[in-house]
């Protein structure tokens, strides 16, 4: 089964499904989820490995990425976004996992403003 795959966001509708795909072909899944609920006790359930922790805090990051090989960002759009985005990318370099794929619920109103601060902070992660 080899080394998880972290999903970030997996309580949510998108990275639950994730989860779901995920497990469906066999992989191992370590899903981070902001607080315990029925939804991460349904991940559990599945035998998905789950670690309760904050995008923002640097500390839960390094727990839930060490030993992954491979990363799924996916959060709500909100003020904190591209803080919880360059962290993860920067941890996710520190740990050199191979692949670490971002999915963005942003709207395209929203794109424009942020995009030069994505991009500046992809840069300055190495990713």
């Amino acid at each position: 089964m080899g080394s998880p795959i972290l999903v970030t966001g997996a309580a949510g509708t998108i990275g639950h499904a994730v989860c779901e795909l995920l497990i469906g072909r066999g992989c191992k899944v370590r899903a981070l989820v902001r607080g315990e609920d029925a939804r991460s006790a349904k991940l559990a359930e599945r035998g998905v490995e789950v670690v309760v922790g904050d995008l923002l805090d640097l500390h839960a990051m390094h727990r839930a990425i060490e030993g992954c090989d491979r990363g799924y960002f996916g959060m709500t759009v909100s003020a904190a976004y591209l803080e919880a985005t360059v962290k993860s990318a920067a941890v996710a370099k520190h740990h050199k996992v191979s692949a670490f794929v971002n999915i963005s619920q942003m709207t395209v109103s929203a794109l424009p403003r942020m995009r030069a601060e994505l991009d500046e902070g992809r840069r300055a992660s190495g990713r």
